[in-house]
Formats: structure tokens, sequence, C-alpha cells
């Protein structure tokens, strides 16, 4: 009599849980929706360094690169608000100055260095305002002489007590570092110091990160920078 009567319940049982499973299914789905994505939004902000860096795997981000080749600073402001603010990411990093001192025009790097400082504060300023982490990152330097006649010639020019071209540069270009530094730490911003990352010890770039030109970077160079933000962002224990 018992088994008559469970044969009689059994196609309610199964249409009750088939409907309750479709519940279940479909709650499912809304709170999938209703979920914020795990990884943020990082957009780099630069010139042809940032751009050479492509899109690094980061830890917790989503990298979007913004970088445009042969860009000062006051260009890469100039943009800000379409390929920055615009993707409305969770953070960016701004990095690159070196393309300021190339271009300083002759008596003029102390007007140049303190344009790329105000051009850095408008970034920043944009960014808070959006609601954006700023990350910012020291400048890196170039290497002191690549291929043999450049050697020759910083050579000589040691020996005449004169100042070479690239150390010219990376004089400039550490002196805006210095100031970055002392910037973030004041204004409570995350810095990644790129310069020390590529530092030879004598104020000079790591051959072995240059590419043949001396000035761009090379794959060694950008595997030693993606190594250096991955610690960066590893949580600390």
């Amino acid at each position: 009599m018992y088994r008559r009567q469970f044969y009689w319940l059994l196609p309610w049982l199964l249409l009750y849980a088939g409907a309750a499973s479709s519940q279940s299914s479909q709650d499912g789905d809304v709170h999938k929706v209703n979920q914020v994505p795990s990884t943020a939004t990082l957009v780099l902000a630069g010139a042809s360094y940032v751009g050479g860096w492509k899109e690094p795997s980061l830890p917790g981000y989503r990298v979007v690169n913004r970088g445009a080749g042969g860009e000062e600073t006051h260009q890469v402001l100039a943009r800000f608000e379409r390929d920055v603010i615009a993707a409305k990411p969770q953070a960016v990093l701004i990095w690159g100055h070196i393309n300021n001192v190339h271009r300083a025009p002759p008596g003029g790097i102390e007007a140049t260095k303190e344009k790329a400082k105000a051009d850095y504060r408008e970034m920043v300023r944009l960014a808070r305002e959006n609601g954006i982490e700023v990350i910012l990152a020291t400048e890196v330097t170039v290497s002191e002489a690549v291929g043999l006649t450049n050697r020759v010639v910083a050579f000589i020019n040691n020996l005449r007590g004169k100042q070479n071209y690239t150390a010219w540069v990376n004089e400039h270009v550490r002196d805006v570092n210095a100031w970055l530094r002392t910037y973030a730490r004041e204004q409570g911003l995350r810095l990644w110091d790129f310069e020390k990352v590529f530092d030879d010890g004598e104020g000079f770039r790591k051959l072995e990160y240059s590419s043949e030109d001396g000035t761009h970077i090379s794959p060694a160079g950008y595997a030693a920078l993606t190594d250096y933000a991955q610690a960066q962002l590893r949580p600390r224990v």
C-alpha cells in the first residue's frame, strides 16, 4: 500500500525539485551579475618607455597601456582626461619625464624641470578628483655609452673633464626623481622607484637594460620592471 502511494507522489516530488533547482540557478545568476569584479583596472600613462612595457602581468590588476612614443609630460597631461579618466580605472601609474630633459632649450633646463613637476601635480589632482589611486614612478636613466664610438667619445670627454650629454641628461632626470620621492611622501602616494631598479651604481643605467641605441629599454629591462612591480603589489606578510 505504501509503495503504491509513493509511486503516486513521485511525479509531484520531481516537479517540485525541478522548480526549486531552477529558482536556485536564477538566484545564482543574479548573484554573479551583482558581484564586484575581483580584478581592478590599472592604466599606465606615459611616453615610449610606458608603451614598450605593453601590458605586464601584475597581481590584482587588468593593465591598460596608454603610453605614446615621444611625448613630454605636458602631452601626457593633455590626453589624461581621454586616456585615463574616461577609462574609469581604480589606479593609474604615471611614469616619464626624460623627453622633457632631452628637449630642454639651451639655458632652459631649470624651467623645463619645474614645468614637468607642475604637470605631475596636475595629473595627480585630476586622478584624485575622480577617485583614482595614483602610483608615481621615478624615471630611468640612460646608459653611459653603448657601442665603441660612443665609448671612445665618452673616454675623451672624461679626459678633458667635460661632462658628456648622457651624464647631463641623467643628472637632471635624477633631480626630478628626487623631487618625485619627496612629493609622493608628502602626498601619501605610492611610488615605484624604477631608477633604482636600473641603476648601475654610478648614476647610469645598467647596460643589459638598454637597447642598442642606449636609450630605449631592452626586454631584460622590462622583465626587471615587471618583477619589481609584482613584488610591490604582493601582500606584505
